[in-house]
C-alpha cells in the first residue's frame, strides 16, 4: 500500500498521477468552500485558473444560470457574485445554480490533476467522508496540498497529515509513505489542524489581515459534512448523496 503527500503543486511531474487518486487540499479555502457549497445544494462547480476563464464559461452557460465564485488576493473578485468565504456559501444563495470558480491556489492545482485515475476534493468539513471513500476502494491515495502560490503552505500540509494518519488508523498495514507523507504526518502530530494552527500560518495571516478571520474557524471544522465532490471533466459533483451531517 502506498501514500503519498505532494507538499506543492510544484513537486508533480506528467507520471506522478498517473492512474492514482487523488485528494486536493486547499483548507483555507477554496476546498472547504467547494464542500460547502455542494452540502448546501449547489448542481456542479467548474473550477477554472483564471478570471478570463471563468468569465467565458459563464457567459457560455447563461448567466441566469450561473454564479461566479472567487478571489483574488483573499478578496472577492468585482463583479462576482461570491468571493471565497465558505459562509457566503448558504442554500439560499447556491442550492440549483452551476458555480465557476476561480481562486489563486485551489482551483489551480485542480487543473494539474488531468491524469488521475479519480480526483477528490478534501477539507476538514468532510475528512471522514473522504477517508472512507478511500479506504472502502482501497485506494493508493496521493494528497495534494494546493499550496500558497505554488509555495508551501503549513496549514494543507498539515491537514494532509490529518488526513493521512486517519487513512493509515483505518485501514492498518504496511504503508510505503513518500517523503512528504512523513513530513505531514509529523506536521499534523506538532501543530494540530485548528484554528491555532491557521493563525499563525501565512495563509490564515492573510485572511485575517483581509478582515475575514470568521473563515479560518469555519475551516477547521472537522466531520462536519459526509459528501464527496469528485472532479471529472472538469466539473465537480457529489460522488454520493448527500448522506447525512452532523454540526
Amino acid at each position: 500500500m502506498r501514500l503519498d503527500v505532494y507538499l506543492t503543486p510544484g513537486e508533480l511531474t506528467p507520471a506522478t498521477l498517473t492512474g492514482r487518486t487523488v485528494v486536493v487540499l486547499d483548507v483555507l479555502r477554496a476546498s472547504t468552500s467547494i464542500v460547502e457549497a455542494l452540502s448546501a445544494g449547489a448542481k456542479s462547480i467548474f473550477p477554472v485558473a483564471s478570471i478570463e476563464e471563468a468569465l467565458r464559461l459563464a457567459n457560455n452557460f447563461g448567466r441566469d444560470e450561473v454564479l461566479l465564485a472567487g478571489e483574488r488576493r483573499c478578496l472577492p473578485i468585482e463583479g462576482f457574485d461570491l468571493g471565497n468565504s465558505p459562509t457566503e456559501y448558504t442554500r439560499e444563495r447556491v442550492a440549483g445554480k452551476i458555480l465557476v470558480m476561480t481562486t489563486t491556489n485551489g482551483t489551480a492545482a485542480m487543473s494539474l490533476t488531468t491524469s488521475a485515475a479519480r480526483v477528490f476534493i478534501g477539507s476538514m468539513l468532510n475528512l471522514r467522508a473522504v477517508v472512507a471513500e478511500l479506504v472502502r476502494t482501497d485506494s493508493d491515495p496521493v494528497l495534494l496540498c494546493a499550496g500558497r502560490e505554488t509555495h508551501f503552505s503549513l496549514e494543507d500540509a498539515a491537514c494532509a497529515g490529518e488526513f493521512a494518519s486517519r487513512i493509515m488508523a483505518e485501514r492498518p498495514g504496511d504503508w510505503a509513505l513518500n517523503d512528504g507523507a512523513h513530513a505531514a504526518l509529523t506536521l499534523a502530530r506538532s501543530f494540530g489542524t485548528g484554528v491555532d494552527l491557521f493563525e499563525i500560518a501565512a495563509g490564515g495571516r492573510s485572511i485575517v489581515e483581509a478582515g475575514l478571520a470568521d473563515d479560518l474557524e469555519f475551516c477547521a471544522r472537522t466531520d462536519v459534512h459526509d459528501i464527496v465532490p469528485v472532479l471529472q471533466e472538469r466539473n465537480i459533483k457529489l460522488l454520493q448523496p448527500l448522506i447525512g451531517t452532523t454540526s
